[in-house]
């Protein structure tokens, strides 16, 4: 059984070391530049993808098959992407750019423990104790009972 923290903690740890990654990269790789990768101030990775025309004015091809194809021209940005080690701490997604034939591919970082609803429980637990101890002074109470008590 895992500790509650320790899976936050490595959610933590692996976005440092993606972070770190990206940073590296970014500023040293040609390999890098020439896959045309960016990334945005929450350290996710973006590229943009361009479908040709014969993807897109071919009767032939349905609309629904375009997803597949960017995915096949994505495929050596994957490969260079597991070379780096983030293939376990990033997950890709597809977004169509209204107006254009083209996909926008964002590879966000993954979190399996580190949650909104992990956040906002913890905020609030922190928050209602604050709150009883300024209004009742709940844990001073609870200091003192225990020490009366040694």
């Amino acid at each position: 059984m895992e500790l509650p923290f320790l899976g936050v903690y490595r959610d933590i740890k692996n976005y440092i070391f993606l972070k770190n990654v990206i940073k590296r990269e970014s500023m040293n790789s040609p390999t890098w530049s020439k896959m045309k990768l960016r990334t945005d101030w929450l350290n996710r990775i973006y590229t943009v993808v361009n479908l040709p025309p014969e993807v897109v004015l071919s009767p032939d091809v349905p609309e629904e098959i375009r997803p597949a194809y960017v995915l096949e021209e994505t495929r050596p940005i994957n490969k260079y992407l597991t070379d780096l080690n983030l293939h376990e701490i990033i997950t890709p997604e597809f977004k169509p750019l209204k107006g254009t034939d083209s996909y926008l591919v964002i590879y966000n970082p993954y979190f399996r423990d580190l949650t909104w609803f992990w956040i906002i429980t913890r905020v609030s637990a922190i928050s209602f104790c604050i709150y009883l101890q300024t209004k009742f002074h709940i844990f001073t109470w609870i200091f003192d009972f225990i020490r009366s008590l040694l």
